[in-house]
Order: C-alpha cells, then sequence, then structure tokens
C-alpha cells in the first residue's frame, strides 16, 4: 500500500550543505521582510503625499504602484525562502523544492527585468519630450 506520492528527485546533502541552504533561507527570508516593511511605506506614503504633502496625483498613484510591486516582490521572495528551507530539511524531495525555488527566483528577477525596462522607458521618453 502507498502511503504518497513518490517524489521525482532526491538530493542528499551533506550537513555543510544544509546548513548554507538554511542560511540562504534565512537571508531571503530578512530581505522579504525588508521589502515588506517598504511596500507597506510605500503604500501609506502615496495617499500621505498625495493629502498632506500637496504631491501630485500622478506621483502618488506611481508611489502606490511602486508599493505594490515591492510587496510583490516580497511575497515571491518568501516563497523562494520557503522551498530553499525545505530543501534542507526534507531532501528526500530535494529536487522538486529546487525547482520550485528556482521558479520563484525566475519570477522575481523577470519582474525587476520588467520595471527595469519601464523605468528605462520613463526615462527616454521625459529626455526626448
Amino acid at each position: 500500500m502507498s502511503t504518497g506520492a513518490t517524489p521525482k528527485e532526491s538530493l542528499p546533502l551533506t550537513p555543510e550543505q544544509k546548513q548554507t541552504v538554511a542560511g540562504v533561507a534565512s537571508t531571503m527570508q530578512i530581505v522579504a521582510g525588508l521589502l515588506l516593511l517598504l511596500g507597506l511605506i510605500q503604500l501609506v506614503g502615496g495617499p500621505v503625499s498625495l493629502i498632506w504633502l500637496g504631491a501630485g496625483f500622478f506621483s502618488a498613484v506611481l508611489t502606490l504602484v511602486q508599493g505594490a510591486l515591492t510587496l510583490l516582490l516580497a511575497l515571491v521572495m518568501l516563497a523562494a525562502s520557503s522551498d530553499f528551507r525545505y530543501l534542507g530539511e526534507y531532501p528526500r524531495f530535494g529536487g522538486n523544492h529546487l525547482r520550485n525555488a528556482a521558479k520563484s527566483l525566475t519570477m522575481f528577477y523577470q519582474v525587476q527585468v520588467g520595471v527595469a525596462l519601464v523605468l528605462a522607458l520613463i526615462v527616454v521618453v521625459r529626455l526626448l519630450s
């Protein structure tokens, strides 16, 4: 009788490798926490700058969008850190967790490249106008 799904890949990790993976996971959690804090500050800062600081509507909306994107990046980083943590804790499913962590990091960097392209486009438009 089967007790569950069989793992696709098993990654035997040495104790040093487990310690390194745990360190990466905890560092990624710290980065995710800082991104969450920054995103929340930006989400609150948008309306505050519009209402009390006299900033323009467009500036306040951009601050809100920036805060939302920062929160998205924080959640993706948190997902990757969880996969790295599980990679060290459950080597039987190590291949699956490594694949999930790589997908999460790929998404993180794709969002960063997208934001960089939008910023570059804004700079070019501002320089040409």
